[in-house]
């Protein structure tokens, strides 16, 4: 079966079962999204997990925050550690998961569209709250 979402095409064999994404890689992945919004990790870091699309929202979101930033002076920057996730599989190669990510001064939502490409998950969306 072949779907065409954005710039990819996806193609996964219904008969052989996609495994869920595993915790500990959407943690992680989690985890690096918040510290590549905040600066503190190159997006390029994250390419190989990330489509086009789902690094440009985070280049977006990282520029909207310097922005933030500048206007209130604020040159912190937190490293997150993530926390508790949900997993919901929408179709058999979509997965859309959120992660509590912790930092030192509050808890953030990270929120991921993971789609079965190429036998791996890969995050066609990601937003950071």
């Amino acid at each position: 079966m072949h779907a065409i979402n954005g710039d990819e095409a996806f193609s996964y064999d219904s008969a052989t079962p996609i495994p869920d994404p595993q915790a500990r890689f959407v943690r992680l992945l989690a985890a690096h999204a918040f510290e590549a919004v905040e600066g503190i990790r190159s997006i390029s870091q994250l390419g190989g997990v990330l489509s086009v699309g789902a690094a440009r929202q985070l280049a977006l979101q990282r520029n909207a925050l310097r922005e933030r930033n500048a206007v209130y002076r604020d040159p912190r920057q937190c490293t997150a550690s993530p926390g508790r996730m949900r997993l919901c599989r929408v179709l058999p190669h979509v997965a859309e998961v959120s992660v509590v990510v912790h930092t030192e001064r509050r808890a953030h939502a990270v929120a991921l569209r993971l789609e079965w490409v190429h036998s791996r998950w890969r995050a066609s969306e990601v937003h950071v709250m």
